[in-house]
């Protein structure tokens, strides 16, 4: 027992060292073996690390893979869904930082943005990217938390939320967890009603974003705006 232990401690000492010398000649699975490392210390994290990447294709699909998908994987419990929630929030607080640091951004770039975010999330979310003129980044929050299969687009607080960082341009985006792109009557009545709102005030309702399954819809392309 105690040279298996000892065998464990030298593999991850060997990896840890191996992934600092050289970080990109790293396969994904030991990346994440190494970071499983921090929450297992006392289990071999490979098999764990090879089974979430092999499940979900890469860490794109594992990070925005929801927590209920994993009851029934070993190693999985309370610790590791900490950590996996943990990560991806770092991922995206940096994402949101990298955009607000450029002096314009896009709608794909605010959609890769959101997927970032949004991904993985098990109930619907309305988040917002509030523009000025020069269509700088001023903040990305979330304006509003809902159930598995709804959320409410409140024209209330997407109007003061936009006038409260002095907006002039608004892009909304919220999630469907269940696969589908397709707009809901409730989501093209509600968008239509704060883009008359946003109109009354000379501002811009740039697009409305459906996410899922790491793909994008724009109100906007379909010509449901405009």
């Amino acid at each position: 027992m105690a040279e298996s232990k000892n065998y464990a401690e030298g593999h991850r000492a060997r990896l840890r060292a191996r992934i600092l010398k050289d970080p990109h000649s790293a396969y994904s699975y030991e990346l994440l073996e190494s970071l499983l490392g921090y929450v297992h210390l006392r289990s071999d994290t490979k098999i764990l690390a090879k089974t979430l990447l092999e499940k979900y294709g890469g860490i794109r699909g594992l990070l925005a893979s929801h927590p209920t998908e994993r009851h029934n994987i070993p190693g999985c419990g309370p610790a590791t869904e900490t950590f996996l929630t943990l990560l991806r929030e770092i991922i995206a607080r940096y994402f949101t930082e990298a955009v607000k640091g450029r002096k314009s951004v896009t709608v794909n770039e605010i959609a890769q943005l959101g997927m970032s975010v949004l991904g993985g999330l098990p109930h619907e979310e309305v988040w917002a990217a509030l523009l000025d003129n020069g269509n700088r980044l001023l903040t990305f929050e979330r304006v509003n938390k809902g159930s598995v299969g709804q959320v409410l687009l409140s024209t209330r607080d997407a109007v003061e939320i936009t006038l409260k960082y002095k907006a002039t341009g608004l892009i909304v985006l919220h999630n469907h967890p269940g696969g589908s792109l397709r707009p809901s009557t409730l989501d093209t009545e509600s968008t239509f009603m704060l883009c008359q709102a946003l109109e009354t005030m000379d501002l811009r309702l740039i697009d409305h974003l459906i996410l899922a399954d790491g793909r994008c819809y724009s109100m906007m392309q379909e010509k449901l705006l405009g």
